[in-house]
C-alpha cells in the first residue's frame, strides 16, 4: 500500500526543496540567488500539488469504475446460452 500525505517521500522532498528555496530567497546581496530561491520554492510546491492532484484524480476514476462494475447486473450462463 502506498504511503499518503505526510508519510510519503514526495512530501518530504518537496518540503526540503521549498525550505531551500526560502533560504535562498531570503539571502541578501545577490539578486539572482533570491530569484532562483523564489522559483525553487514555487516549483517544489507546485509540482507536489500537481502530483497529488493527479494521484487523487486517478484514484477517484478507479473508484467510479469499480462501483460501475459492482453495479452491473451479471448474466447467468443459462440466460447467455438461450
Amino acid at each position: 500500500m502506498a504511503k499518503t500525505g505526510i508519510k510519503s517521500t514526495e512530501f518530504w522532498v518537496s518540503i526540503i526543496g521549498m525550505l531551500g528555496g526560502i533560504i535562498l530567497a531570503s539571502m541578501e546581496g545577490n539578486q539572482w540567488t533570491q530569484i532562483i530561491g523564489g522559483i525553487l520554492t514555487a516549483v517544489c510546491g507546485g509540482s507536489y500539488t500537481m502530483g497529488r492532484s493527479l494521484v487523487k484524480s486517478n484514484e477517484a476514476k478507479a473508484d467510479l469504475i469499480g462501483e460501475a462494475i459492482r453495479r452491473t447486473p451479471r448474466i447467468s450462463k443459462a440466460k447467455k446460452n438461450s
